[in-house]
């Protein structure tokens, strides 16, 4: 690697983690009404979820606690007004989602073509991994009897699964699993709640 090169993996000096510790805007504490109203406006912001860690340092090192009492309240309050969107746990963070009534006018006002959509064949491949995770590529194809290359090229390209590992095994093959990417895009909080093959067909 070229000496001008900075690796990326290397881990922050004392003064550069000050560097960046300085650089974060400072924040006054708020109350508690106040810490609800600005939790609400850090989630109307976002576009993945947020965790509750995450929440206590963007407020200014709140106590985690707090933050998941106030999200809870906050919750309950959205479910209890009419509007078109929900407060809801997905992949250990809280995300602002629209309800699925609104869905086929979110979908036509951003253009979003069929085509986009996952295929039978990589959804099939998806499922495969999700449901029998960590697997190695040999292991798939032998499930559906055809290459997976494609579908597994498709599903890193959209970062829904990832190298997890190296199995023990002669040649020693690459082990697959999903991500936090793959709970986002299906609306998962964890694994556990994962559907049937024909859901994911019908959610992909």
């Amino acid at each position: 690697m070229p000496e001008d090169e900075i690796d990326q993996n290397q881990p922050e000096t004392s003064a550069e983690a000050d560097a960046e510790t300085e650089e974060l805007e400072a924040v006054e504490m708020l109350g508690r009404e106040e810490t609800r109203q600005a939790i609400y406006a850090l989630l109307f912001v976002s576009d993945r979820p947020l965790s509750a860690p995450r929440i206590a340092e963007a407020l200014g090192g709140i106590d985690s606690e707090v933050i998941v009492n106030l999200l809870e309240e906050l919750q309950a309050e959205i479910e209890s007004m009419p509007l078109p969107y929900t407060l809801k746990s997905i992949a250990g963070g809280y995300q602002l989602v629209t309800k699925p009534e609104h869905a086929p006018y979110v979908r036509r006002l951003f253009q979003i073509k069929k085509s986009k959509r996952l295929s039978r064949a990589i959804l099939e491949t998806l499922a495969i991994i999700a449901y029998r995770q960590p697997v190695t590529r040999a292991d798939v194809e032998s499930i559906r009897g055809v290459s997976v290359s494609y579908a597994f090229d498709a599903l890193q390209e959209k970062r829904l699964i990832k190298v997890s590992g190296i199995a023990e095994l002669p040649g020693r093959p690459k082990l697959y699993r999903t991500t936090d990417e793959f709970l986002i895009h299906f609306g998962l909080t964890s694994l556990k709640e994962l559907p049937s093959i024909e859901e994911l067909r019908e959610m992909g």
